[in-house]
Formats: C-alpha cells, structure tokens, sequence
C-alpha cells in the first residue's frame, strides 16, 4: 500500500519590494544621464592621500579618456551586474589596490586600502548619482526615500565595503555630516586636481574616435566641455566647488537650471531603451522577461477538481 502524497498549496514568491524613489534613483544610474555628472567625482581628486595614489599613476594626467571608460565599465559591473558578477568585480577592485602604496609629496604615508581614502571614493561615487539622479528626475526625497537610497547604494557595494569599523556609515544623515566634515577638514587643491580639469579644458579627442573625426570633434567641443562643466559642478557640494579652477556665477546657475530641465524633459519623454547603458538596457529586458514567466506559474499542482472541494 503507498502512502498518498499531499499537496500543499504554495504561491509564487514575491520580488522584495522597492520604493518609487529608489527604482527612479537606479534608473538614472543606469542611464547615459549620469555621464554628465561625471565631474562631480573631482572631490575625489581633492583629498591629499588619494591625490598621491592618483599622481603615481599618472593615468588622469595622460590617458583620461581611457581611464574614464575603464571606471565606467567598472562601476556598471558592480551596481548594474547580477550578484556573481558584481562580486566579483568588488574582490578584483579591491586586490589591486592592496599594491596601491607608498609616500606622498608631503612625506605622508598613503594607502588606496585605508579606511578614509577608500570609502571617500565610495562615498563621492554615492553622491554623483544622486546629484544625477535629483537633477535628471526634478524628485524631492523624503528623509525615508534618502535613507532608502542610500540603503541601496550600500547593498550594491557591499562587496567593495572594508571590515569591522570601516565599515561604510550606515544612516544617511550621519554619511551627510560626515561629508560636510571632510569638506570643510580635509579637502584642498591638488596637483591631480588640476590635472584632471585640464584634461577637460583641453577636451583632447577621444581615444575611441579616428582622426577623421578631429575637425568635426574640435567644432562641437567647446560646447560638450561648457555643458559638463555646468552640470558637473552644478551638483557639487559648495565647499567643493570653491575648491574647483573655474569661477561660479549667477549665470551658471541659470545655465544649470535650464540644462536640468532639458534633462528632465529627455528622461520624461524618451523611452528607457534609448536612454539605459547596454548592461542597464539588458537588465531591464531580463526583469520583464521574468515578470512574464512568473505570471505564467500555477499557484499549486492540485488538480482543480480536487482543489475547488
């Protein structure tokens, strides 16, 4: 005689859910938005033991175009990737800055590992894609939402996150006096300061571009090097932009307010799949696709005759 198997009826499981804000702060950190934005990551630079680490290399200074798209990919790979890949491009980051040592110009030890320098990094890379996202969506969040976001930054990074105390400060309004500290504590002028915003003067071709495209590049940039100028120190924390080798004024904050609401208008109207990164584009994709396979599943194997008693 065999025993009868029981079904027990199960539904499918439930995706966490996440908050309005949040999905609207991941949408434009995976979008082509935020490359506008990319000099707010100048405060980087602004910090003296992180200065030296960059200085050694000389990478801002002589292949910034490079640079930057190594960065970029990256970053796509740690907040845009799926766990195994994001995990493992945290494990990679962090070994090859363990040889990321030595003394700086001041006679300073620096470390590319020590606690300060590298959460700085992780903490000025949180705040351009909020600046981007605030400036693209026009959102106003609330001190739940800012938590929210910061909460999932975090969880994205969490493979690039130090142990023990060095750990990445946890409640949002802490992090944001914490900044507000370093701006007013440590940051300064540096040699790699000035050597990034030359390269951004300069505006040299692209690396990626042939020389063919030099005429047309030399005519449009001018205007791409004003644009990212406006929207990258638009965004900035004050304190850092004071520290930056261009004089603010009124007009620039007129130009950054029309330029914000054109970016709004763009993020608005124009379809994800325009503006989304490759990797973000793929993603969405994979996300609908799984939707609608979910959507297909039985909520039990009992036969329906036997389920409707």
């Amino acid at each position: 005689m065999t025993c009868p198997v029981t079904q027990q009826q199960t539904s499918t499981p439930e995706r966490p859910q996440v908050s309005p804000a949040v999905r609207r702060f991941e949408r434009v950190s995976g979008s082509v938005f935020l490359r506008f934005f990319g000099m707010g990551l100048y405060d980087q630079t602004m910090l003296p033991q992180v200065s030296a680490a960059l200085e050694v290399t000389g990478r801002i200074r002589n292949e910034p175009w490079a640079r930057a798209i190594r960065t970029t990919a990256s970053d796509h790979m740690v907040f845009l990737g799926d766990d195994t890949d994001r995990l493992a491009e945290s494990n990679r980051l962090r070994e090859m800055h363990r040889d990321v040592k030595g003394i700086g110009p001041d006679g300073e030890r620096y470390s590319a590992l020590s606690p300060e320098n590298w959460n700085w990094i992780l903490y000025s890379s949180f705040f351009v894609q909020r600046t981007a996202y605030l400036a693209v969506t026009g959102d106003r969040p609330s001190p739940t939402d800012n938590q929210a976001i910061w909460d999932h930054f975090r969880t994205k990074a969490s493979g690039l996150e130090l142990p023990g105390h060095s750990r990445l400060i946890e409640d949002y309004r802490e992090l944001v006096d914490y900044y507000d500290r370093m701006v007013s504590e440590k940051l300064t002028k540096t040699t790699t300061l000035e050597a990034a915003t030359s390269a951004i003067q300069q505006a040299p071709r692209p690396d990626f571009l042939p020389p063919a495209a030099d005429p047309l590049w030399r005519l449009g940039a001018p205007a791409l090097r004003h644009m990212v100028i406006v929207l990258g120190c638009g965004g900035m924390h004050p304190g850092v932009r004071d520290l930056m080798p261009f004089t603010w004024t009124d007009r620039h904050d007129r130009e950054y307010r029309a330029m914000t609401k054109a970016l709004q208008l763009a993020f608005r109207y124009l379809p994800a799949a325009v503006t989304d990164t490759p990797l973000a584009r793929n993603r969405r994709r994979y996300e609908k696709l799984i939707t609608k396979y979910r959507g297909r599943s039985l909520v039990s194997f009992v036969p329906e005759a036997t389920a409707a008693r």
